[in-house]
């Protein structure tokens, strides 16, 4: 999954598909979790990587807790 910046865009991602995976617990016992691969690509002229993480961070956020998105409505 490569995202492929083609002109005139600044920004791309690619969202793959959920996958359930074992995980471990604070505990050490073994858990499926969902997990979901997700890929940026920006034209670092105009978008600093810095940018694109916190972006990332804030949208991961939002999938993982989806009622804060009603928080943000108006």
């Amino acid at each position: 999954m490569k995202p492929v910046i083609v002109s005139p865009e600044v920004c791309i991602g690619a969202i793959g598909k959920i996958d359930k995976v074992p995980r471990f617990d604070k505990a050490g016992q073994i858990y499926a979790a969902e997990v979901m691969a997700v890929s940026w690509s920006a034209d670092h002229r105009i978008i600093d990587g810095a940018t694109m993480a916190r972006f990332s961070n804030r949208w991961k956020a939002l999938l993982e807790n989806p009622t804060s998105l009603l928080l943000h409505l108006k």
